[in-house]
């Protein structure tokens, strides 16, 4: 593992995937700019559409933040990509567009980063759920402890969607997830950075409107899939690959 020095944070990505989440959107872009504006760092905020039917999009521009159209394959992961490669920041927030993410969090995923993470996930476990049904609980519990087993780094709440991580653990590997498995993706790449992962409590409000876009039995599948297939290449064909 790479040694846990001060990092000195320049500027702030924060990427946004959304599809059809005009009935949060504002709330959530509201509180984040606000929070921002607390933080003495330069930061930008990146929605990226994915094929949204209502006013998300008309939305986040109003709000002035910038908005890029996923014109590619809609889904999680692919919105995500799209959005971290025209990102700018040297360190990349990723959190969900239905304000079950709290953006008050956000100075306490920054300040793991800058004693030297190089992944931070924000803990329902820690921080609690109002949006968790029981078999959502004991997926999430499942699938982290399997990723344990793997890969060695024991983590409580491994599938959130609220991330932070430094740049290169995207710039230095080549991602295919289209859908949730990309969390599986960063948290892998990180190890392979040689860069330890935090997690920090983040407590997670039930979504305001809308619908959830996870399906357990389909994304769970996803999940095991992309643990085991990355498990072999870290594992047998070597932790660069």
């Amino acid at each position: 593992m790479k040694e846990e020095n001060k990092y000195r944070i320049k500027k702030i990505s924060v990427i946004i995937p959304a599809k059809d989440e005009e009935a949060n959107l504002a709330l959530l872009l509201d509180d984040l700019k606000e929070v921002l504006s607390a933080v003495n760092t330069e930061h930008e905020i990146i929605l990226v559409n994915d094929r949204s039917k209502d006013r998300t999009a008309q939305i986040a521009m109003a709000k002035g933040v910038r908005v890029i159209n996923n014109t590619g394959r809609s889904g999680k992961g692919n919105a995500l990509r799209v959005g971290f490669r025209e990102s700018t920041g040297d360190v990349i927030i990723m959190m969900d567009g239905d304000y079950s993410h709290r953006p008050e969090d956000l100075p306490l995923f920054l300040s793991s980063i800058e004693k030297g993470a190089g992944l931070v996930i924000g803990s329902r476990i820690w921080g609690g759920s109002d949006e968790y049904t029981r078999i959502r609980a004991l997926g999430n519990v499942l699938f982290t402890a399997i990723f344990g087993f793997i890969f060695h780094t024991y983590l409580s709440d491994l599938l959130n969607g609220y991330k932070a991580f430094r740049r290169e653990i995207f710039d230095n590997y080549k991602y295919n997830s289209s859908a949730f498995e990309i969390e599986i993706e960063l948290a892998v790449n990180t190890l392979r950075c040689g860069y330890k992962i935090r997690e920090i409590p983040s407590h997670e409000r039930k979504r305001a409107g809308g619908v959830a876009k996870s399906k357990v039995i389909i994304h769970g599948s996803r999940f095991l899939f992309k643990m085991l297939q990355e498990g072999i290449k870290f594992h047998i064909l070597g932790k660069n690959r």
